[in-house]
């Protein structure tokens, strides 16, 4: 009965968080969580908890979806607002395999994602 209060309450809280998080957040902080996620992600993948992992990927293309909108704000990123696109994308393929069972596909996602996800915006934009 606990487990399925506690995953609305996620929900609400990660999603109202999200509404939030929009006009006003701690990028840093965001993309700390990116890569804790992301790792989680992993490792629910290899204990083949589709549902969690499942979860957390849509947390990461929601979370993208907030760093696409805070590059092209910034008006000066248009490769790092395609990249925060790509990693949408990522992320929906992680859900994709996971919701076909299919945990191989789903791990070389996520590792793909976690792998790409240094070279492609941090050499170039962190520290902001």
């Amino acid at each position: 009965m606990l487990n399925k209060l506690i995953f609305p309450a996620i929900l609400f809280a990660t999603f109202s968080g999200l509404a939030f998080a929009e006009s006003e957040f701690d990028f840093e902080e965001l993309m700390n969580d990116v890569e804790t996620k992301i790792q989680n992600v992993q490792n629910n993948i290899a204990a083949k908890d589709a549902a969690t992992a499942s979860t957390q990927a849509k947390e990461l293309q929601e979370q993208f979806k907030l760093v696409e909108g805070f590059f092209e704000k910034r008006g000066d990123a248009a490769d790092a607002s395609h990249n925060a696109k790509e990693y949408q994308n990522k992320a929906m393929n992680i859900q994709t395999a996971l919701t076909a069972g299919d945990f191989d596909t789903a791990a070389a996602a996520a590792n793909d994602f976690s792998k790409q996800c240094r070279g492609a915006c941090h050499d170039k934009y962190k520290p902001l």
